[in-house]
């Protein structure tokens, strides 16, 4: 994993030619600045390249998430959550860590989650409600309700996938009212939590 600083220039690696040599594919994340720790400075790398395995293999998870049109708000949930493992495992950070986000802000962030069960929502319109940075935001809700706000969402459409599937919905239907892409984006989000697929669930429940 090669990491590069704002404003660094940085000819191609020893490594990364190697690679060209067997057309190998270099893939690049950009950074929102929004999502650093908020401090006095910027957090520092030291070195270019991080043999960081599990790091590697969750970057990997997102660029396959990003092509295959995963939840907006779970993608931009898991970039916050590997920067910042990046950062902790490989980054001086300066700054004080900033306070949690009082109740109230709290509170409208879960009502916007519960009145927009099936829109698309983003991590940028959540923390416009929170009036916080979307780090900031991420740490605080999971401080709040013991998870962060993506699955939280998710917890609450898989709720009401139950109720549907229950009631005789096919899962396609119940896919497409609770804003999911397809049915197999609901499937792999069911399994996930429950370890069955949703028409498996509503076998057992009909």
């Amino acid at each position: 994993m090669t990491v590069i600083e704002p404003h660094e220039v940085v000819s191609c690696l020893d490594q990364d030619k190697a690679a060209a040599d067997g057309q190998a594919i270099v893939q690049l994340m950009f950074i929102d600045a929004d999502l650093m720790p908020v401090g006095t400075g910027r957090p520092r790398f030291h070195e270019v390249t991080y043999p960081d395995r599990s790091l590697f293999n969750g970057i990997t998870a997102l660029h396959s998430g990003l092509a295959h049109g995963e939840d907006e708000l779970d993608l931009e949930s898991s970039l916050t959550h590997l920067l910042t493992v990046l950062l902790a495992r490989h980054a001086d950070a300066p700054g004080a860590v900033s306070p949690t986000l009082r109740p109230r802000a709290l509170r409208q962030v879960r009502e916007m989650l519960h009145s927009q069960l099936s829109s698309n929502i983003k991590l940028d319109d959540l923390a416009a409600v929170a009036g916080c940075s979307k780090r900031h935001l991420i740490r605080s809700f999971r401080q709040a309700y013991g998870v962060p706000p993506h699955h939280y969402r998710t917890l609450l459409r898989l709720a009401r996938a139950k109720s549907l599937l229950a009631a005789g919905r096919s899962v396609a239907e119940t896919a497409a009212e609770l804003g999911y892409c397809d049915q197999s984006q609901l499937n792999r989000h069911f399994r996930r939590e429950f370890g069955m697929s949703a028409g498996g669930y509503a076998r057992t429940v009909r």
